[in-house]
């Protein structure tokens, strides 16, 4: 039994709590009020499967742009308004069922899946009904973001039904704007729905239900009687936004520990527990992202005290043991690399954490994300173009992201990472040359996603399309199948859009060559490596990419120092300034090293592409991989081997056998350079 009944539908987040439930359910506690959490969104993975749940709650199985997830429950809300067999042939039909990338391919298998999970809908749906009404709450509130919406509508639309004195709100993601305005004015049985941060506005929304008052004046609060006037006008005023962080209460977990952990998931998952230690982005309040579509009105950046986020992470990890941990933020505050990831490191919890940050950390930031227990953060990256990242507002070079690339390598820490095509006016050529560069990269973490951009509500490319270079933004077609609807209301509800440009431009043409380039590099990365071990006097640079020339690069004592100084991104005259030669030295140094692939050029900036052995250790495959590909260069020698400096103009005929050594990790051996040979001891 509870006063208020807190929901996520399917498609959210199958193994992680909603953070919002979590902190809504935290702040009406705090006020005595009692609410119960319920996660559906572990019951309808259990009918349909956790494979084809999370593919669909992931917009990777069938893609984003279909909207699977809501065409599921589009039937159980609107009856046979919707035509199936429409939806399948337009988003997942013949025309689709070849493409060149076989992990964006729509099988008939997956077809007949989506059908099926379609059939099973509205037993689910009725049991859902029941359990929450049997709870008698006074009050249910639905969150919604990605493909939430049409499953709690059709939700909301049963309770009402049975339950005609329930009152029923939204939230999330969907709900701000005109979108929250527009699913009250098509769906009656929705009471109300809140627009923006609902943290200090919603425990005041449940006191005047429970107390039987009006709701219509609450700020950021849409009903029917309050939506006139925004729709007539097009202003929507949100909800007041949470200015002091540490105010906020730590996350209530417990009702989806307790409902994951009698679901058979428990036995082959863990748990992941979402956090924030701020919200809004730094980066945005002075240069919006073009196609970021984050955010909303709430921008402002805001964080936590290091020692509040510091308590609540301790919190979090004790009182939800075993469960993974990762930060909502969408950009990591750079003061915490002075406070907060210091006591993290301090304490030695190995938490796995995962924080977005911005691509232009230095070297010792990275070291300290691995020190703190950071081991996968999203920085961003989305090309390796100057031109392009100029064109999104990204204020980082190309030559930064691959250098972040490189230090994650070094200290171990995973950088999640998309490219992005597509926007008005970029210069095919430099997709050709990114495909050029992409080889050179192929021991680095390649990205997890390439695709043309999408339109998002909220994102400059949205709000200014036309003068960005784009027209006919329009809702993705889907949305026209899963809503049968008026096309403004529909309009109003969608959060993605598809558009034409105003300048013609054949994107997948141009592009395609680094598509290729990409798809390699995933396919060759794990058994990629580019490594280097510095004797003091000699650096020795080992290549396993496919691209490579030698397997073994010996840098004499001078193209050691240039090398070393190419660590982090750096120009011509900082080189000669560094190491007291002219530029044209420098050049004349760093000229073989570039043609080898092993140094990267931009103009006059330069970076080095190799990883030192030290902090990174290869695995084992790695290491068998290279002693492998030196046995035709290499010589037996006492207590290890010897590879003759000029072996790539005298190659052996003959394998040699290597002793026992080299199954030995790397870095345990010892390098030494003489006059004429590598000595690996």
């Amino acid at each position: 039994m509870s006063d208020v009944a807190l929901v996520s539908m399917p498609f959210g987040a199958l193994f992680s709590p909603s953070l919002g439930l979590s902190l809504l359910k935290a702040a009406l506690t705090r006020e005595r009020i009692d609410a119960r959490t319920h996660y559906f969104t572990i019951a309808f993975a259990e009918i349909v499967g956790s494979r084809f749940y999370g593919g669909i709650a992931g917009g990777k199985r069938p893609p984003l742009r279909h909207l699977a997830g809501e065409w599921i429950f589009s039937r159980a809300l609107f009856g046979d308004e919707g035509d199936t067999d429409a939806w399948i042939e337009s988003m997942v039909g013949r025309k689709r069922l070849k493409t060149s990338d076989p992990r964006r391919r729509i099988s008939p298998a997956l077809i007949n899946q989506l059908l099926r999970a379609r059939e099973r809908v509205d037993p689910f749906l009725d049991a859902c009904t029941e359990e929450l009404l049997s709870g008698k709450p006074r009050m249910v509130g639905l969150t919604s973001v990605f493909q939430q919406h049409v499953a709690s509508l059709a939700l909301a639309r049963r309770i009402k039904a049975v339950s005609p004195e329930t009152f029923i709100v939204f939230g999330g993601a969907n709900c701000e704007g005109v979108m929250g305005a527009e699913t009250i004015r098509q769906f009656p049985f929705v009471d109300a729905a809140v627009s923006g941060e609902g943290d200090l506005i919603f425990p005041s929304l449940v006191r005047h239900v429970l107390e039987g008052e009006a709701v219509d004046g609450l700020t950021g609060v849409r009903t029917r009687a309050s939506i006139v006037g925004g729709l007539a006008e097009n202003r929507f005023e949100n909800a007041p936004s949470v200015r002091a962080m540490d105010e906020l209460p730590y996350p209530d977990c417990d009702d989806y520990i307790e409902r994951f952990r009698r679901s058979r998931f428990d036995r082959d998952w863990h748990a992941r527990i979402f956090f924030e230690t701020s919200r809004g982005c730094w980066w945005g309040e002075k240069m919006h992202c073009t196609f970021c579509g984050l955010n909303g009105a709430t921008m402002k950046f805001r964080s936590k005290s290091p020692q509040r986020a510091l308590d609540e992470i301790v919190f979090l990890a004790e009182r939800y043991e075993g469960s993974a941990f990762e930060a909502t933020d969408n950009i990591l505050d750079l003061s915490y690399f002075d406070t907060l990831l210091p006591a993290l490191a301090a304490r030695g919890i190995d938490l796995g954490l995962f924080w977005e940050t911005k691509a232009n950390l230095r070297k010792e930031q990275v070291r300290m994300l691995r020190d703190s227990g950071v081991t996968t953060i999203q920085p961003g990256i989305e090309s390796l173009s100057d031109t392009v990242l100029r064109m999104m507002r990204k204020g980082v070079t190309a030559l930064h992201n691959i250098q972040l690339l490189k230090w994650c390598k070094q200290f171990g820490v995973e950088p999640s990472w998309n490219i992005l095509w597509g926007f008005p006016g970029e210069p095919p050529e430099e997709y050709t040359a990114m495909a050029r560069i992409v080889p050179l990269l192929a021991h680095l973490q390649p990205p997890g996603f390439f695709s043309t951009i999408r339109l998002d509500r909220f994102s400059p490319n949205f709000f200014d399309a036309e003068r960005l270079g784009f027209s006919s933004v329009e809702p993705l077609e889907a949305y026209e199948h899963v809503y049968p609807l008026p096309k403004e209301a529909v309009r109003n509800l969608a959060y993605h859009f598809r558009f034409r440009y105003s300048r013609p431009q054949t994107v997948e043409s141009y592009a395609a060559p680094l598509a290729r380039a990409l798809r390699a590099w995933r396919r060759t990365s794990a058994a990629s490596d580019l490594f280097l071990v510095d004797t003091g006097g000699h650096l020795l640079v080992a290549d396993l990419r496919p691209m490579r020339k030698t397997p073994l690069h010996v840098l004499s004592p001078e193209e050691r120092e240039i090398y070393l100084a190419c660590d982090a991104v750096t120009d011509l005259r900082t080189i000669a300034t560094a190491t007291s030669r002219s530029s044209a030295e420098v050049e004349r140094i760093l000229t073989p090293l570039i043609a080898n692939g092993i140094v990267l050029r931009d103009g006059a900036r330069h970076l080095a592409l190799a990883v030192a052995l030290g902090d990174y250790s290869p695995p084992p495959s790695i290491v068998a991989q290279f002693f492998d590909s030196i046995r035709e260069i290499a010589e037996p020698a006492d207590r290890g081997i010897a590879i003759p400096l000029e072996h790539r103009l005298h190659p052996r005929t003959r394998r040699t056998r290597f002793p026992r050594m080299d199954q030995r990790i790397l870095t345990s051996s010892r390098f030494t350079v003489d006059q004429s040979h590598v000595l690996i001891h």
